[in-house]
């Protein structure tokens, strides 16, 4: 007379998994430290300015990569 549906084997679209809530914590720790750093540290605060104002520090020194060219052979 009634026939039971399938049951299904993957969570519906929309839901909430553990995952989900696992990340969504490490996410909101990491916007509270992130909060500290830039309310307490000087340095970072000036680092966060100067992303927002364009400018960018000078960049240190490099060491220049030897190039190889291909040669006879």
């Amino acid at each position: 007379m009634y026939e039971i549906p399938p049951k299904r084997k993957v969570a519906p679209r929309g839901s909430v998994n553990r995952r989900d809530v696992e990340e969504a914590a490490a996410r909101a720790v990491f916007v509270e430290e992130l909060v500290q750093a830039v309310e307490s540290d000087p340095r970072v605060r000036a680092a966060i300015l100067r992303l927002v104002a364009g400018t960018r520090r000078a960049p240190g020194p490099t060491t220049m990569a030897t190039v190889r060219r291909g040669g006879g052979g």
